[in-house]
């Protein structure tokens, strides 16, 4: 930059030095200093010119000497250091485009408002999208399943994404999961999960046939157990206590077996039974003296309190096989003389079960876990207390039916919380005819 500014008075001032010479020859050195000057701001007004030529095209930059000349010199280098960035974004965006058209998962960058910017190959064909014809256009009124579009709109879980099936109906079943970044920016991504489902359907049939094939037989030896044990004429003593256990084993075995085959009537494919306006605050009662029973001489306090007004819209005998083994498990792995309170009501506007406990409390590890399949956290205490590994289970599917939540909270030594979150179009308030009835008398 100095140079330049030497460079550029030096031509200032020859210019206005010759030009002052030369009117001094000819009798007017004033003048002469003029066009001198005149000649120097004609120069820069050329430079300008120039320079927006330069500016408004591709050519090659011009050539000047002086501050100008370090000007296009300038100009000339950034230009051909943003032709370099430009030529290695281009490859980027390149590379970039073609490992997306290769992976087998759907790709849609979505912006703001939900509108489509970008969408990749797997995503044209899983979700039928075309382009350009789709971009600009909001994702939901290209993918309408309702499902997505409650999970889009926020009503679902983030994380947990959401299942529909493909919207050109070829049997496609599809899982979706939306990742923010950005500013507002939003990822979708969407696989296809068919042939998972179809694994796990040809799963669910052989425990289903497997479980029904089983309990014949275990019955049969059930029976014949129950009456040698029965009749002590005809079992010698030494052999009742070996009797009494293989009893035991075999009643803790058709549980088991019961237990999964609720589970997979629970995974069907099929839609839950017959719907009801079902009165949940009697349901809880009559579980209460359940739990009562099964608590026997342990003595566990259980306490209900229930919003009387406050009905549930779903399928009596799931929501009861939920409700009853949340209660039991509390009463299972609760020591003797615990406090177990069942609380019903409407919390932000949704139907809210809550199962509480005042016992020992679970490991923070163990809670994404306890809902698995014969998962527990201590296994020999478990089997000891007669539990199949399965309740939890039971639970989650029965309330995923209902598009409902199970939801955990517990500390070690302060004891946990359960809570079954339905949606609140579930609520349902007492029909009248109910209300009529259990009207009290004036």
């Amino acid at each position: 930059m100095i140079r330049g500014a030497v460079a550029e008075t030096a031509l200032g001032g020859g210019l206005l030095a010759g030009g002052a010479l030369l009117g001094w020859m000819a009798g007017d050195a004033g003048a002469g200093a003029g066009l001198g000057l005149l000649s120097y701001v004609a120069w820069h007004v050329r430079n300008i010119l120039r320079l927006a030529a330069r500016l408004g095209s591709d050519g090659d930059t011009p050539e000047s000497v002086g501050l100008w000349g370090e000007l296009f010199e300038r100009l000339h280098r950034s230009r051909r250091e943003a032709t370099a960035a430009q030529r290695r974004l281009a490859q980027i965006v390149q590379r970039f485009e073609e490992s997306s058209a290769a992976l087998p998962d759907a790709a849609v960058l979505l912006g703001e408002d939900g509108r489509i910017d970008w969408c990749n190959e797997a995503a044209q064909r899983l979700l039928g999208l075309r382009t350009p014809r789709d971009l600009g256009q909001r994702i939901t009124n290209v993918v309408r399943h309702p499902a997505f579009a409650r999970y889009f709109s926020g009503e679902g879980e983030r994380a947990a994404g959401v299942e529909f099936p493909a919207p050109q109906g070829d049997d496609l079943m599809l899982h979706a999961q939306i990742v923010s970044f950005g500013q507002g920016r939003r990822l979708l991504v969407v696989r296809d999960i068919t042939q998972v489902r179809r694994l796990e359907q040809v799963r669910r049939d052989f425990v289903a046939n497997a479980s029904h094939e089983l309990r014949t037989p275990l019955t049969v030896v059930y029976g014949f157990l129950e009456t040698l044990t029965r009749d002590s004429t005809v079992l010698p003593e030494r052999w009742r206590r070996p009797f009494d256990l293989m009893t035991q084993q075999t009643l803790r075995m058709q549980r088991i077996i019961d237990d999964m085959l609720m589970l997979a009537q629970l995974e069907g494919d099929g839609g839950r039974g017959a719907d009801s306006d079902v009165n949940v605050p009697n349901l809880l009662h009559l579980i209460r003296s359940e739990a009562i029973a099964l608590s026997g001489s342990r003595r566990h306090r259980i306490e209900v309190d229930a919003d009387p007004g406050l009905w549930l819209r779903g399928n009596e005998s799931e929501l009861r096989s939920a409700f009853s083994n949340l209660v039991g498990n509390a009463v299972q792995h609760t020591p003797d003389g615990s406090t177990i309170t069942i609380r019903w009501r409407l919390q932000d506007d949704r139907p809210v079960l809550d199962v509480q406990d005042n016992g020992e409390g679970i490991a923070a590890e163990h809670l994404p876990r306890l809902s698995e399949r014969f998962y527990r956290v201590d296994a020999s205490r478990s089997r000891a207390k007669g539990g199949t590994g399965l309740g939890l289970a039971i639970v989650k599917h029965a309330l995923a039916r209902h598009e409902a939540e199970l939801r955990i909270r517990s500390q070690i030594g302060a004891g946990s919380t359960f809570s079954c979150v339905f949606l609140p179009a579930a609520a349902r308030p007492v029909p009248a005819s109910e209300a009529v009835i259990n009207a009290p008398c004036l």
